[in-house]
């Protein structure tokens, strides 16, 4: 992994740690979240899913991610989704 330092105002950064705060994730991993979701890469796993601090806020751009794969998404009061497209849930539940 590459580091990267980048200036924030204080008002960006305070912001930033109550938004991360509110899906109890570290703002640093909040920063890498958001960095590549708004890039389209979908960095999710069963093992490290999303925050849904990022569905929150920007839930086109999950959306998005859902159409090339499954996006996993926890949330700390409600557990663990998986976002998919209605298509591959209908050929998930066709095979059972």
């Amino acid at each position: 992994m590459v580091d990267i330092t980048i200036e924030l105002s204080d008002d960006v950064y305070e912001r930033l740690v109550a938004v991360a705060a509110s899906g109890e994730i570290e703002p640093e991993h909040l920063v890498r979240q958001i960095i590549a979701v708004g890039l389209g890469v979908n960095t999710s796993s069963k093992e490290e899913p999303l925050s849904s601090v990022l569905l929150r806020n920007r839930p086109e751009d999950l959306l998005s991610l859902a159409e090339a794969g499954p996006v996993f998404v926890r949330d700390m009061d409600h557990g663990d989704f998986v976002l998919i497209t209605n298509e591959r849930y209908e050929q998930g539940s066709s095979s059972t």
